[in-house]
C-alpha cells in the first residue's frame, strides 16, 4: 500500500479505498507512528461488494489517527484478532484485547494505539448507507454502549471470522457476505437504544404485529388499536427506541423487498409489483426509497444478486 514519510509519523493511504490514485483522493488516509522506528505492516486490502476491508498484522506498537480530520464523512468497523487496542474518540476511551470490537468516524478525530505483535481488521462503510443519522452513531461512540450490547458481541464474532475467510472467498459470496455485514451493523446500531425500550414486552409484541401486517394497509391507527394503546404512545415506544412507526414499517418492507429481488424463484416477476406485494405502489417513489436505503437501485441490486444465476442459466 502507498506509504509516504512526513515530519510526524507514516502517511498510510489507499489500504481500503484501494482505487484511489493519489493521496488527495484516498478517504482512509491515516499517520501511523511507531515509536524509535519506522513503520512497517502487511496490508491486505479486500473487496467485498459494498464492503472494503482490510486485514493489518505487525510487530511494532503503533499510534493512528486521521491524517485530514473534519474529513470525509465515514464508518470505520474493526475487529482486534490479536494484540491490545486502545481509542480515544469524541472525549472518551475504549480499550480491548483479542475478539474486540471497535467503531469510529473518520470525520472527528481519533487517536487509535495498538499494541504489537498485533493483527487487525478493519472495514469501511463508506459508500454504503447506513441510514442512520451520524449524530446516532457518535452518541453510540460516545457513551460507550457498544462493546458489551449482545448484537456488538455477534457483530465482532461474525468479522473475526470474516477475516479468517477472507482470502478463501470467490468474488459473489464475498459480495453477498458484504452486504450481510452492512446489514448486520446498521441491526448493532439500532440495538442499542431499543434494549431501554421494552416496556414489559409491549414493544416486541407490537414489532411482532408490524412484522405479520407488513403487507397490509399498515398505519400508526391500526396498530395502535391493535394493542390498546392510543397512537401518542404508540409514537413514544418508538421514539424511546430511537425510531420512529413509519420509518421501521418502511425499512422492513424494503428489507423484505430486497430479499424477494434477490430470489432466483422470483425472477420473473416486475420490481414494480414485488413492491406494491409490500406496501409500496408507486414505482419511482420506491426507487428512491431503495436507493436511499441500500446506496444502489433496485434494478442495480437485482442485476447483481442474479447476475451469476442468470449467466449459468443462459
Amino acid at each position: 500500500m502507498p506509504t509516504e514519510p512526513t515530519d510526524d509519523g507514516s502517511l498510510v493511504y489507499g489500504y481500503l479505498n484501494t482505487a484511489a490514485p493519489r493521496r488527495g483522493h484516498s478517504g482512509d488516509a491515516v499517520v501511523v507512528n511507531s515509536p524509535g522506528t519506522a513503520y512497517a505492516a502487511e496490508l491486505r486490502p479486500y473487496s467485498f461488494g459494498p464492503l472494503s476491508a482490510c486485514e493489518i498484522t505487525g510487530d511494532q506498537d503503533v499510534l493512528v489517527r486521521p491524517w485530514r480530520p473534519g474529513g470525509e464523512s465515514r464508518l470505520v468497523a474493526g475487529v482486534l484478532l490479536d494484540g491490545a487496542a486502545r481509542l480515544e474518540q469524541n472525549g472518551r476511551e475504549t480499550s480491548t484485547g483479542p475478539g474486540g470490537f471497535l467503531l469510529y468516524t473518520g470525520d472527528r478525530p481519533f487517536r487509535l494505539g495498538i499494541r504489537g505483535p498485533y493483527r487487525y481488521f478493519v472495514v469501511d462503510f463508506e459508500g454504503s448507507p447506513l441510514s442512520l443519522a451520524q449524530a446516532v452513531v457518535r452518541q453510540v461512540i460516545a457513551n460507550g454502549q457498544l462493546a458489551q450490547a449482545p448484537a456488538a458481541r455477534i457483530f465482532a464474532a461474525t468479522l473475526a471470522e470474516f477475516a479468517d475467510q477472507a482470502g478463501r472467498l470467490d468474488p459473489a459470496t464475498g459480495r453477498e457476505l458484504g452486504e450481510h455485514v452492512v446489514c448486520l451493523l446498521r441491526t448493532v446500531l439500532r440495538s442499542l437504544p431499543r434494549a431501554e425500550a421494552n416496556s414489559g414486552g409491549l414493544f416486541a409484541r407490537v414489532l411482532d404485529y408490524v412484522e405479520a401486517h407488513l403487507g397490509d394497509d399498515l398505519g400508526p391507527g391500526a396498530i395502535a388499536a391493535a394493542h390498546h394503546i392510543s397512537v401518542r404512545y404508540l409514537h413514544k415506544l418508538f421514539h424511546d427506541a430511537g425510531d420512529t412507526v413509519g420509518g421501521y414499517i418502511r425499512r422492513r418492507r424494503l428489507d423484505r423487498i430486497r430479499g424477494q429481488l434477490a430470489d432466483p424463484s422470483l425472477a420473473r416477476r416486475s420490481v414494480a409489483s414485488l413492491a406494491a406485494e409490500w406496501g409500496i405502489a408507486e414505482a419511482s417513489h420506491f426507487s428512491k426509497l431503495f436507493r436511499a436505503e441500500f446506496g444502489v437501485s433496485p434494478r442495480e441490486f437485482r442485476e447483481a444478486a442474479l447476475g451469476t444465476v442468470n449467466r449459468h442459466s443462459a
